[in-house]
């Protein structure tokens, strides 16, 4: 798999290849012995001190314990942020008991949807203008902010503000940390560092609900906004004494400093404007839409035709009047970047469909607990994290990375099928189990398409095509849980239409569509029904990742090997 094409060779695939990107050194006196100076990455990332810099071999590669010294700092920003998510999860019925507003618990993890949407665009480019110190340290800032005014909320929208501004904050600290990383490692190497950042985001996902169940039980559920904002207090701090970038990548051709008011100026304000409102206006259409507001009425169409115009408004302004556009649309017409793109988009529908309806799986069929149900998620986890690694490795020895893409939805294909076929409601541990090749494939999948993304394009456009891939896999994440949540409930309310009739039929169902823990007082008859309806209707949701799945292996038919 992933074998060049005809007329092709690729400096991955060679043994004596050496990565085209060049690493900043320090410039040295005449006199200063070669061996006095500090590795490049050592020199740009760990204190090495102020420096002009020039353009060294490129043969010279970063020494490991050099790459270690950075990832480590951005490992405490990505475990509390992904941690965040599952976190929200565990507290959000509490929460929104607490200010007698229920109904409204999904604007807890929508607003932080909201923010990350509407900040993701801008962190690219914004940190090829001030930095990517500069600019993880705002992105570090949002997050803290944010979580204390969670913490200190009074009223509801106090909280869905804090955790808005939160999201604002989050968008940076994962996009920075991709970004840095392809700054500083070969790009060969790419997919390896990316795998032990993908670790540390897995990891706070899976302990994020039980820390979140237990805190919020012992000490309340605002200890858990403090606590992470001592944590990102923490990881800013590291980045404030240890990751000393004194000069960027991008920067190469510039003489003189940029003023703070040029600077400013190179900002695309109103192409950040179009699209940030689009993407939000189109997610607030995804949350709202079936549930709040009918899919046809006034509101949810207002909101898909200004989506809609907004991003036409944005593409043309980045093609025709932006002086430095947030998004030049020009990346997207180098090799592989659109593939990559819809690789990554199409694994990510297929994984979230997956991980959002596995808990209601067992907390429906067996009267599984919260964190119980929880729990049947680590197969796919660890399977993912493990699959992360060998990705990266076999990239670095090999150089291929096509074949990947294409296998890997594949291979997450196996986890639908079985699902579709074995999970009647009465699952077993050993079949709890066919959900590792779903965490399998989707990790093989943004690995090899983060490498394949990054591999034609000129290091000074990555930043922008990650906080593209970035966005578009929040978008995904959205529409996700909207078209799972769609097809379950149309068909599970279809179910129950035509197998519970008579007096009282019609409120029975209205409390079966929207309480679990009514379903699981249920016996006898009414609960086999119950559970069997609601087995058909996951089925569906089955189908969805299936062909979401099998889309992400076809675009990556488009994926070539290319040269470095």
């Amino acid at each position: 798999m992933g074998v060049n094409e005809p007329g092709e060779r690729s400096q991955l695939t060679s043994e004596n290849a050496s990565d085209s990107r060049t690493y900043r050194t320090i410039d040295k006196p005449a006199d200063t012995p070669e061996s006095d100076l500090l590795s490049p990455t050592e020199s740009e990332f760990l204190n090495a001190g102020a420096g002009e810099r020039n353009h060294d071999d490129s043969n010279k590669q970063p020494k490991q314990s050099s790459i270690w010294g950075v990832v480590w700092i951005l490992l405490l920003g990505e475990f509390v942020s992904h941690a965040d998510g599952t976190i929200t999860f565990a507290s959000a019925g509490r929460i929104s008991s607490e200010f007698n507003a229920l109904p409204d618990a999904n604007w807890l993890a929508t607003a932080y949807s909201l923010g990350v949407c509407a900040a993701m665009p801008m962190y690219g480019k914004l940190s090829d203008i001030y930095g990517r110190k500069n600019i993880l340290l705002l992105a570090y800032s949002f997050f803290g902010i944010g979580s204390v005014l969670c913490g200190i909320g009074v009223q509801m929208w106090h909280v869905v503000l804090g955790r808005a501004v939160m999201g604002l904050g989050g968008a940076g600290m994962a996009t920075l940390a991709a970004i840095i990383i392809t700054d500083i490692v070969p790009r060969r190497d790419i997919a390896t560092w990316r795998a032990y950042v993908n670790i540390a985001s897995t990891l706070g996902r899976a302990a994020g609900g039980p820390i979140g169940g237990a805190l919020t039980d012992l000490v309340g559920w605002r200890w858990l906004f403090t606590g992470q904002a001592i944590f990102i207090a923490m990881a800013a701090l590291l980045t404030i004494l240890k990751l000393n970038i004194s000069r960027e990548p991008h920067l190469d051709n510039q003489e003189e400093p940029a003023s703070s008011k040029s600077k400013l100026a190179r900002i695309d304000f109103i192409g950040t404007f179009f699209l940030s409102a689009s993407v939000v206006s189109g997610i607030t259409l995804l949350d709202i839409g079936g549930k709040k507001f009918s899919w046809t009425s006034p509101y949810t169409i207002s909101l898909g035709v200004a989506s809609l115009v907004l991003l036409i408004a944005f593409v043309l302004t980045e093609a025709f009047w932006a002086r430095e556009p947030i998004f030049s649309l020009r990346i997207l017409r180098q090799p592989n970047v659109i593939a990559s793109y819809l690789v990554m988009t199409f694994q990510v529908l297929a994984q979230v469909g997956m991980m959002y309806t596995i808990p209601l799986y067992f907390q429906v069929t067996g009267r599984a607990s919260t964190s119980s149900a929880g729990a049947h998620l680590v197969p796919a986890v660890v399977g993912n994290a493990v699959a992360g690694i060998v990705a990266g490795v076999f990239i670095k020895r090999t150089g291929r990375y096509r074949g990947l893409t294409i296998v890997a939805g594949l291979i997450a294909a196996v986890t639908y099928i079985l699902e579709y076929f074995r999970w009647n409601g009465n699952t077993n541990w050993w079949e709890s189990l066919y959900i590792i090749p779903g965490g399998i494939g989707t990790s093989i999948a943004q690995a090899a398409s983060f490498v394949s993304m990054t591999s034609r394009l000129e290091q000074s456009d990555i930043a922008m095509a990650t906080s593209g891939i970035f966005l578009l896999s929040q978008v995904g994440v959205s529409a996700s849980i909207t078209a799972n949540n769609a097809a379950l409930e149309s068909e599970f309310k279809n179910q129950l239409q035509r197998k519970i009739t008579g007096e009282g039929a019609e409120h029975i169902i209205e409390r079966i569509l929207s309480d679990v823990s009514y379903i699981n007082q249920l016996t006898g008859n009414l609960r086999e029904i119950v559970v069997s309806s609601y087995v058909q209707g996951l089925k569906y949701t089955y189908v969805f990742s299936l062909i979401s799945s099998t889309l992400a292996s076809i675009s990556g038919l488009m994926i070539r090997n290319h040269q470095l």
